[in-house]
C-alpha cells in the first residue's frame, strides 16, 4: 500500500456552505482522472489511454470514500487527437457549469520530472487565470524508485513552474481510496466555492481546439519543421548582427523581426491555401486558430531575444530614436534613416509606412542565400538630397521642421508600425460569420450535461 503524500498539511475544516464541496479533475489522456474518480466515487466509468480521450461526456458524482462528503466532474482529456474540439468544449462546460472549490490538475508521474513540468504547464492552460485554485495530483506513485525521497525535489519544480498553486498530492491506483479522498476534502475545505468564467476569447486562446488530421500530419510536420529552419535562420543572423555597429545593428534588429512576422506569414498562407479545401468548415477555422496562436508565440519569443541586443526600446513610442515623425505642416509621415535631429526640411522619398513588405523603410534588406540568411544594402532607402527646384526633390512640402521639436506619431498609427504579431489576428478568424455559425451549429450538437 503506498500512503499518498501531500505537500502542505492542511486540517479539514468544517463547510460553511448548505451544499457540498465540489471540485474538478482536468489532466491529459492516460493520466489516470477517471480511474482515480471511479477508486472516489464507486463508478465503473471506462478508463485507460488511447489517441482520443476515452471520456465522451461530462460525468458528476459524489465520492463515496473518506470521511467528508465532496462532488466530483471528470472531464475528458486536454490533449485528445480525435473529437478535440467536442473535448475543449466539454472541458469548457466542466469547469464553468457550478461552482467550484477546487481544480485538480492529475499528472503522470515521470521519472523525468521536467517532463511533468512541461505537461503541467500544457494542462494549466485553460485555468491560468485560476492557479490559486489549483492543486496538483501526481498519479502512480508506485512507479517511483524513492516516493517519499523525490516528493520534495518534484514538488519544488511544479512550484517554480506555478507558484501559485495550492498544493501537491501524489498517489498511486494501490494508495487508500479513503486516505486520498480525505486529503483532497482537506485542501477544497480551504477554498471557497466560485462560479469560474472562462470568455470566448480565454477559450480560443487557451484551449486545444484542433489535432491535425493523419491525412495531413506529413504536411503539417514539414510545416512545423519549416517554422524551426525559420527561426533558426534568424537567430543564427541575430547572433552575427552582435559585432555590428550600433546603428546598423538597431536597425537589422528591427528588419529582421518585421520580416520574420512576414516570413511566418506566408507559410502559414501556403498550408491552408494546399490544405483548406480539404478541411470541413469548422476544421478550418480551428486549425487557422491553432496556428496562428503558435505563430504568435514564435514572434514574440523571437522578439524576446532580439530586442534586450538593442541600444533603445524599439516599443517605447516617447524614444527619439523611434524614428517616425510626421510633418507638422503638411502632414506627410517620415521615417527617419539618417542625419541628425535638429533643423532639416520636408521632403525625400515617399513614405512607405503602411507596406513593410516594400522593405523601403531599412536600409537593409534580408534573403536567404543557400540556405543561410544574409543581408544586404537597400539603395532605395538612401536619403536623396533636397534640391531646391520642387520637380527634382520627391515627396514633401519642403518646409522648415526640427526633428526633436516634432510631437510623437500618433499612437494608432505607431501601433500599425511597431506590431509585429498580434492576437488581433487570431480574433478576426473567431469574429467572421463563417466561424460563428459554423462553432454554434457544432456545438448544438454536444451534450453538455452532467451524467452519474
Amino acid at each position: 500500500m503506498f500512503r499518498p503524500l501531500i505537500k502542505n498539511s492542511l486540517t479539514a475544516r468544517a463547510s460553511r456552505h448548505s451544499n457540498r464541496p465540489c471540485c474538478v479533475l482536468i489532466g491529459q489522456t492516460g493520466a489516470g482522472k477517471t480511474t482515480l474518480a471511479n477508486q472516489l466515487c464507486n463508478t465503473k466509468h471506462i478508463a485507460g489511454a488511447s489517441a482520443g480521450s476515452v471520456t465522451q461526456q461530462l460525468s458528476k458524482n459524489d465520492a463515496s470514500v473518506g470521511q467528508n462528503a465532496f462532488s466530483l466532474i471528470d472531464t475528458p482529456g486536454t490533449d485528445s487527437q480525435t473529437d478535440t474540439y467536442k473535448h475543449a468544449v466539454l472541458l469548457r462546460a466542466g469547469l464553468t457549469a457550478t461552482d467550484l472549490n477546487t481544480i485538480f490538475i492529475v499528472l503522470k508521474y515521470e521519472n523525468r520530472y521536467i517532463k511533468m513540468v512541461d505537461n503541467y504547464l500544457q494542462v494549466e492552460q485553460p485555468v491560468g487565470n485560476f492557479t490559486s485554485k489549483i492543486v496538483i495530483l501526481i498519479s502512480h506513485m508506485d512507479e517511483a524508485k524513492n516516493p517519499q525521497g523525490e516528493f520534495p525535489e518534484i514538488c519544488t519544480l511544479l512550484t517554480e513552474a506555478s507558484p501559485h498553486i495550492a498544493n501537491v498530492i501524489f498517489f498511486s491506483e494501490m494508495s487508500d481510496a479513503g486516505a486520498i479522498a480525505d486529503l483532497m476534502y482537506a485542501c477544497m475545505s480551504h477554498m471557497e466555492p466560485q462560479r469560474l468564467r472562462i470568455t470566448d476569447e480565454e477559450f480560443h486562446f487557451n484551449f486545444n481546439l484542433y489535432a491535425v488530421r493523419l491525412s495531413m500530419r506529413k504536411s503539417f510536420d514539414q510545416y512545423k519543421t519549416q517554422v524551426q529552419t525559420l527561426f533558426a535562420g534568424y537567430a543564427k543572423l541575430r547572433e552575427r548582427t552582435r559585432s555590428a555597429s550600433d546603428e546598423d545593428k538597431d536597425e537589422l534588429f528591427h528588419a529582421m523581426i518585421v520580416q520574420f512576422k512576414y516570413d511566418l506569414d506566408d507559410l502559414y498562407q501556403k498550408f491552408i491555401s494546399k490544405h483548406g479545401n480539404d478541411m470541413v468548415e469548422l476544421e478550418h477555422y480551428a486549425l487557422c486558430i491553432e496556428m496562428q496562436r503558435e505563430n504568435v508565440k514564435n514572434c514574440d519569443r523571437f522578439v524576446n531575444s532580439v530586442t534586450p541586443l538593442m541600444t533603445y526600446n524599439l516599443f517605447d513610442t516617447t524614444d527619439p530614436r523611434n524614428l517616425i515623425k510626421a510633418c507638422p505642416h503638411c502632414g506627410l509621415v517620415w521615417w527617419k534613416t539618417e542625419g541628425c535631429d535638429g533643423a532639416t526640411t520636408c521632403g525625400n522619398r515617399v513614405s512607405t509606412l503602411f507596406d513593410m513588405r516594400s522593405r523601403a523603410l531599412f536600409r537593409y534588406v534580408l534573403k536567404w542565400v543557400n540556405g543561410e540568411l544574409v543581408h544586404t544594402k537597400n539603395p532605395v532607402a538612401k536619403s536623396a538630397p533636397v534640391s531646391a527646384t520642387p520637380s527634382a526633390r520627391g515627396v514633401g512640402c519642403g518646409k522648415a521642421i526640427v526633428w526633436n521639436e516634432i510631437p510623437k506619431l500618433d499612437d494608432e498609427i505607431l501601433f500599425k508600425i511597431f506590431e509585429v504579431k498580434t492576437m488581433e489576428e487570431v480574433k478576426n478568424i473567431m469574429k467572421s460569420g463563417g466561424y460563428q455559425r459554423a462553432r454554434a451549429k457544432y456545438v448544438a450538437t454536444i451534450d453538455v450535461t452532467f451524467h452519474s
